[in-house]
């Protein structure tokens, strides 16, 4: 009976999913501990944070000579880096503002309004996307601003194109805190709390939007603050991304990648974590690579809902251990054979990666910890990133990582905490030029208050427009690319690794080492050993072209003999490779014409 049973399953229709399901709890990406346990932790975590008195945050606020809002802001961010765990082992979680209110915290019901948002276009050149709206196909974004003519006032976004655009869908005003003085603060809050780049996006909508935002992954580990309105936000587990190699996991759902909703339910497997309304004053915390959408549908709904989201930098800025492996590979010129990852421009969170095991791949794509960007790092802090960086490359690929020195895992590692904190530094710059612009307004309304034209906007004096956005955010953006080029010239400055001359092989290294399509090897017949060319590999069998022309198939590699050791960066070890990851290399060989 128990035979037939287990005989009906093999062959019934609903074997996929169910295969499917238990092979993403097997892989262990999902939540490793009930939401409902880490969701207490982290929340009574954070408001105990936030609600203790803090001399670090009332330093803070005095030094820059901000307010209230400003220093919760801090003391969000303090408990962020204190409490919450970022990344594939972090979980999601919500804040109700009522709990904060109730732990004499200030609220961040009503920071950021409506009539702050049409003060911020009309005093200053901003630029908007609209998001699509289809939750069965991938994220796009279509612009907002409409010019109606050449000269500069005709061709900056108004408050009327944004209008226009929330009735299609929802706004987003990405690198908001840059551009919009009175988010500078909170923006260099999370900076300055969390010793990390960051980058603040805001989004509006309107009431009733069936969905305002499709089923999406993001690189940054996010925390959204619901200053005005209501929004519906349902958070999964993340779809194994062995099912899908080709695609990048912390980039899901956006583009020409389809992530349905009806696919993160069934098809894909993912866990319903978090199905919650946002309310003005909550807060909500969903990490890196979680799938999450959002619609404002709910009865009697009018307001239009505007959320904060500030997004942690980490992946997007090398600063996780796949990036700082790639760099140090660069270093010693080595090509990444197990991950493939052989151009500048290829993605690194797509392929082969996607499928190595469970829990290699959540070590490595783990971010690098926070602190350690600060000023005060220990010297220890950062031999336990060195040490774990060469830990988790031996984990990925044994061979390749033991041909990098022990000091060259400690170079890469200084060499990104030195990056990190050049980037951070100039994200520090480009908020407080922000901050310092909005209290230079603030100055010249008491003064020119009266003068606004006939679409309500200040009149600006040439020395003021030279201070718009537009342009002061572009010199820092200028500054990260150079700082971004130094970091190439240092991969690319680097010394080769051991040349092959200098490895040490196993005696028996001719019948043992691996070998490709195109060696020139002696292949044993009927006892003795003559010239052949490999020509063909079949698994752990191969086929050769001996000298005279005549072919043979099936050999054992105890039966072929490799005449000269590979180099080292040619050495592809086959044996631990996926059926896919042997398919795909074995495609690669043949386009070589070898």
């Amino acid at each position: 009976m128990i035979r037939l049973l287990l005989f009906f399953l093999m062959i019934a229709p609903v074997i996929g999913f169910m295969t499917l399901s238990n092979r993403i709890r097997s892989r262990e990406v999902i939540v490793h501990a009930t939401i409902e346990e880490s969701g207490v932790a982290c929340t009574d975590g954070l408001l105990q944070v936030m609600s203790s008195g803090s001399a670090e945050a009332d330093q803070w606020t005095d030094m820059f000579g901000f307010g209230e809002d400003e220093k919760t802001f801090y003391k969000l961010f303090q408990g962020v880096k204190e409490k919450v765990t970022l990344g594939l082992k972090g979980k999601p979680f919500v804040i109700r503002n009522k709990d904060i209110e109730a732990a004499n915290v200030k609220s961040f019901k009503g920071f950021f309004t409506f009539d702050d948002l049409e003060t911020a276009v009309n005093d200053d050149f901003l630029d908007a996307g609209r998001g699509t709206t289809d939750n069965r196909k991938g994220w796009k974004m279509a612009t907002v601003s409409n010019p109606r003519g050449q000269s500069f006032e005709e061709a900056r976004l108004t408050f009327d194109d944004v209008q226009t655009a929330l009735e299609k869908g929802t706004v987003i005003f990405n690198s908001a805190g840059a551009h919009i003085p009175k988010l500078a603060g909170p923006s260099l809050a999370c900076s300055d709390a969390t010793s990390l780049p960051n980058a603040l996006n805001m989004y509006v909508t309107a009431p009733q939007r069936r969905t305002s935002a499709p089923p999406h992954t993001d690189k940054q580990d996010v925390v959204v603050v619901q200053t005005c309105g209501k929004k519906h936000w349902r958070v999964y587990s993340p779809p194994d991304p062995a099912r899908k190699p080709s695609a990048d996991m912390f980039a899901r759902g956006k583009g020409d990648d389809d992530l349905p909703l009806y696919a993160l339910e069934s098809d894909l497997g993912c866990e319903l974590l978090l199905d919650v309304k946002l309310e003005e004053g909550d807060i909500l915390f969903v990490p890196a690579a979680f799938p999450h959408t959002t619609d404002t549908v709910e009865d009697g709904l009018s307001q239009t809902s505007i959320h904060l989201t500030f997004g942690l930098d980490t992946h997007i800025w090398d600063l996780d251990y796949l990036s700082a492996r790639r760099w140090a590979l660069k270093r010693c010129q080595l090509s990444d054979s197990k991950l493939g990852q052989l151009k500048d421009s290829d993605n690194k969170y797509v392929g082969a990666i996607n499928e190595i095991p469970s829990n290699v791949l959540v070590d490595v794509l783990e971010e690098l910890p926070m602190g350690f960007l600060d000023d005060n790092a220990s010297e220890e802090e950062i031999e336990q990133v060195s040490r774990k960086l060469k830990q988790v490359s031996m984990a990925i690929d044994e061979n390749i990582a033991s041909k990098v020195d022990d000091s060259t895992w400690r170079e890469t590692t200084e060499r990104l905490q030195q990056h990190g904190k050049e980037l951070l530094d100039i994200h520090r710059d480009m908020y407080m030029s922000a901050v310092t612009e909005g209290r230079d307004r603030e100055a010249e309304l008491a003064i020119t208050a009266h003068i606004r034209n006939e679409r309500g906007r200040r009149a600006l004096t040439p020395e003021q427009m030279q201070r718009l956005s537009v342009f002061r955010v572009k010199k820092f953006f200028d500054k990260i690319e150079v700082s971004s080029k130094a970091l190439m010239d240092w991969g690319c400055a680097g010394k080769p690794a051991k040349s092959s001359s200098d490895q040490v092989l196993p005696e028996n290294w001719a019948f043992t080492l691996p070998i490709q399509v195109g060696d020139t090897v002696e292949a044993d017949l009927g006892g003795a050993f003559f010239p052949a060319t490999v020509t063909g590999v079949q698994g752990d069998k191969y086929d050769v072209l001996f000298f005279d022309g005549d072919t043979d198939t099936g050999f054992e590699r105890g039966m072929i003999k490799l005449l000269t050791p590979p180099k080292e960066e040619e050495v592809v070890d086959t044996s631990n490779m996926t059926p896919k990851q042997l398919k795909r290399w074995k495609k690669q060989q043949a386009k070589k014409g070898t």
